[in-house]
């Protein structure tokens, strides 16, 4: 994980002067290495995750950025759309002046990379994390926003895009913000502006470009001098990026494979099946049955976002333990093919077909194989109105979350709704959820996580063909076709995936003596985020094996880590003012 800030000074001020003094005594105490990038623009950054540093032209690149494949040129960026448009990876971009002061910052799509920024004490500071040393030595003026932490509590994807808190601005994937003379955002890049241009492609070249996608970012992402370890799951996406891996030919630390104690969690046969065709050893760790202390829930949350990424502690401890001794510094994942490649196969695929092609729609193989898929009858789905919902969508928050007091916004990503379809609306939906697979946790800080299928040239190629040819009669069918002579045939034409709920109940189950007062006697149920009395009848052994909820749950308690973490750095930051 990238942990860096930039500081620009406002305006040649001593405060300003003030400013950076501490900023340059807070970097030295906690070893961050301070550097000027321009006489306005200085950069701190973690001596351990420390970004990669680019100039073209006008602007300044934080972190890792690539060419993109199809649209190559040798001249600078000229303005924010081109940069995105030629670029992709994971940074932020500042575009500077003439006399090297920073005018815009820009996020790449993926969202890889925070974009976190706030005023004060004459500085503007942009920053990947948001550390204590950084906030008292800025001093910002910040206070928690129950109305945004009310939203994210029913809509938890929405953590990626808004701040929790006011004095903080977020800056949403694919957008840019203009610094002077005031913070004002404008989005760059949008998945509606890619939906089904490659529809006139065969099959063949279809998976073809697919193919030819994942390769290039597994490629991009992994040639760095750092140590790489793969995941190895045994699921169709962690084994598409590992044969990628193995393809390239690059140095593998470890080859990581966690596995619960329940049959439905062990997906070893999987696995090692894959580790014998690419001719590796599988590094296989069981997952800790255990019960969370009450510090595991005090450290979920430890930056600007929702610890969201880290709801599962004790494996990530397991985890980020084996990749330390092995010498990992990487670690590439498959994270975000269920959305990018569309797990979601059914009707939901044939209601985005019928809102393309209309009545011609019915003549598609698509709906026997969709009404087969669900096990329902064609006429069944021939009765939907073409409007259902996503195959995401939940049946309702959880009984414990009050009302909001209005509707939750919708995702910018969302907002062209009368174009998506269910199943496109799931995909998009996933990607909206991507940078969250980069965010804080206990593996991030030890590597450096990298999800290549979330990589902007492999969203925009899955965006572009049309739901239907992109799963082929099944889940992630397209993927399969492109990918089937590198995996196992067991992988190829696997339809379940690993389950663990089992884990997870048990976890919760045993934490019930910890879960139970943090929740109960917490900010999220004084504030009347959450209803007591039903989180108290909740929290019950005979209602978690009756109704589950352990992800509910679990968002709940990782909430109630992050308002009690911000709540004390507010009142450090007000002290030390």
């Amino acid at each position: 994980m990238m942990r860096f800030a930039l500081i620009a000074g406002r305006a040649a001020t001593t405060e300003a002067a003030d400013t950076l003094r501490r900023f340059r005594r807070g970097a030295a105490r906690n070893g961050w290495v301070l550097s000027a990038l321009t006489d306005a623009l200085w950069l701190a950054a973690d001596s351990e995750a420390a970004p990669a540093v680019a100039r073209l032209g006008s602007w300044i690149l934080i972190g890792d950025a690539f060419a993109h494949p199809e649209r190559l040129s040798g001249a600078p960026p000229r303005t924010s759309e081109d940069l995105v448009d030629r670029l992709w990876g994971r940074y932020l971009a500042v575009h500077c002046d003439a006399a090297g002061r920073p005018i815009a910052v820009v996020r790449d799509p993926s969202g890889a990379v925070d974009g976190l920024m706030w005023q004060g004490s004459g500085a503007v500071t942009i920053a990947s994390v948001a550390t204590p040393w950084m906030l008292e030595a800025t001093r910002p003026t910040l206070a928690i926003d129950p109305m945004a932490a009310h939203v994210v509590l029913h809509a938890p994807s929405r953590a990626w895009d808004l701040s929790l808190l006011t004095g903080l601005t977020s800056l949403a994937p694919g957008s840019v913000l203009a610094l002077e003379p005031r913070f004002a955002a404008r989005p760059l890049w949008r998945p509606a502006d890619f939906l089904d241009q490659a529809r006139g492609l065969s099959l063949a070249a279809a998976g073809d470009r697919l193919r030819q996608r994942v390769d290039q970012a597994v490629a991009a992402l992994s040639t760095d001098e750092r140590p790489v370890a793969v995941e190895a799951s045994g699921g169709l996406d962690s084994s598409i990026v590992a044969s990628s891996v193995k393809a390239a030919g690059r140095p593998v630390r470890a080859w990581l494979h966690t596995y619960g104690a329940d049959p439905e969690a062990d997906e070893r046969v999987f696995a090692e099946g894959l580790a014998r065709i690419l001719n590796v050893a599988l590094d296989p760790l069981p997952r800790p049955d255990a019960a969370l202390a009450t510090t595991d829930l005090e450290t979920l949350s430890p930056d600007a976002r929702p610890g969201f990424n880290a709801m599962d502690p004790l494996n990530d401890a397991v985890a980020a333990a084996h990749l330390q001794a092995r010498g990992a510094r990487v670690l590439l994942t498959g994270k975000g093919g269920d959305a990018v490649f569309l797990q979601a196969f059914g009707a939901a695929v044939f209601d985005d077909l019928r809102r393309r092609r209309g009545l011609a729609a019915v003549l598609s193989p698509t709906l026997v194989a969709a009404a087969r898929w669900e096990g329902r009858s064609v006429w069944s789905i021939l009765s939907r109105d073409g409007r259902g919902p996503a195959p995401s969508a939940a049946s309702g928050p959880p009984g414990w979350l009050t009302p909001l007091a209005s509707p939750a916004p919708l995702h910018p990503w969302l907002t062209d709704s009368p174009r998506l379809g269910p199943a496109r609306r799931f995909q998009i939906e996933g990607l909206i959820d991507g940078p969250g697979f980069s965010a804080a946790s206990r593996q991030t800080a030890v590597v450096d996580l990298r999800h290549p299928l979330l990589a902007q040239p492999v969203v925009e190629a899955c965006l572009s063909i049309p739901t239907d040819r992109l799963t082929l009669g099944r889940d992630r069918g397209l993927a399969r076709r492109a990918f089937a002579d590198r995996l196992t045939p067991e992988i190829a034409v696997r339809r379940s995936k690993g389950d663990l709920t089992a884990y997870y109940g048990r976890m919760i189950a045993r934490s019930l003596p910890v879960l139970r007062p943090w929740l109960l006697d917490g900010a999220l149920c004084g504030q009347g985020l959450l209803d007591r009395r039903q989180v108290e009848q909740a929290l019950t052994t005979e209602q978690l094996i009756w109704r589950g909820g352990y992800r509910e749950i679990m968002i709940a308690a990782t909430m109630e880590s992050w308002w009690r973490t911000w709540t004390r750095r507010i009142e450090d930051l007000r002290a030390a003012s």
